[in-house]
């Protein structure tokens, strides 16, 4: 079995998973404007380009 190596996510792929259980409560709770809000963040935060960390 192959092993793979665990890398620290980037800041920004923290704040999405962060958003990303956000998202999922807010469904599960059946807040629709809380998700939609969420969901539009999660998008506009995938959609910027990478930036190089330093």
């Amino acid at each position: 079995m192959r092993e793979f190596a665990v890398t620290d996510p980037s800041p920004r792929a923290a704040v999405v998973a962060s958003l990303s259980s956000t998202l999922s409560r807010a469904v599960a709770l059946g807040d629709e404007v809380a998700a939609r809000v969420v969901h539009e963040a999660i998008g506009m935060l995938v959609g910027l380009p990478v930036t190089p960390e330093g």
